[in-house]
């Protein structure tokens, strides 16, 4: 056994294929590395205290994004999937009680960013009140070559139980969102309205102690 050890190692066909060894543990190692720099950039999944609503999980991709905001407040993400359906939507919402800001104009705003040439974005507040009805309003974009401020305004019903906020994403294209605020609306901050779309096709869901995570920080 000895003997047909150092023959290998003395062949020169022996060194070749220690060459190739090397170069097939150095891919490995190369791939690590890329797939680690990407992560810790990029965190997936969604933000705690939203709830994933539509096709999130399953037609899309989302996520946190460091390199598009900063390690304390980085930017949520939400991406299609190859084959997807043109009617497909995700979205991320969280339900409150309203009784804390019934009467009041509540103002939910964002910087958002959509790439793609197909499908849009849209943020909205809905609530619903002690009787079942609703109340709604949203603000609708597509494709933004830089971030675009959104604004979406509504005044909260003084029978209001629930309040929703919700970011979705119809069809194709990437949704990258910062900067989300949530207050008490000025008198003289202007708003576009749009009939809204993703939000009319998601059931509210369970209340949730207060707002939280505007900032997508955790």
């Amino acid at each position: 056994m000895f003997i047909r050890i150092l023959h290998i190692i003395n062949n020169p066909y022996g060194v070749t294929m220690m060459k190739h060894w090397k170069i097939l543990i150095a891919a490995p190692l190369v791939a690590f590395a890329v797939n680690y720099s990407f992560a810790g950039a990029v965190n997936s999944g969604v933000p705690k205290g939203w709830t994933a609503n539509g096709a999130l999980t399953t037609h899309y991709e989302s996520g946190l994004d460091t390199s598009q905001g900063s390690k304390e407040q980085p930017a949520f993400f939400m991406v299609a999937k190859e084959g997807i359906a043109n009617d497909d939507f995700a979205a991320i919402t969280q339900v409150v009680d309203a009784t804390a800001y019934r009467g009041k104009t509540m103002h939910f705003t964002a910087s958002a960013r959509h790439m793609g040439e197909l499908g849009g974005y849209e943020f909205w507040i809905r609530t619903i009140d002690d009787k079942g009805g609703v109340s709604i309003s949203s603000s609708w974009a597509r494709k933004s070559d830089t971030w675009e401020a959104v604004r979406v305004r509504l005044l909260v019903p003084a029978n209001a139980t629930k309040l929703e906020l919700g970011i979705g994403l119809r069809d194709k294209g990437k949704l990258l969102v910062k900067g989300t605020t949530f207050n008490e609306a000025q008198a003289n901050n202007p708003v576009t309205e749009n009939k809204p779309s993703v939000a009319t096709k998601i059931t509210m869901g369970p209340l949730v102690t207060t707002i939280q995570n505007l900032n997508f920080s955790e």
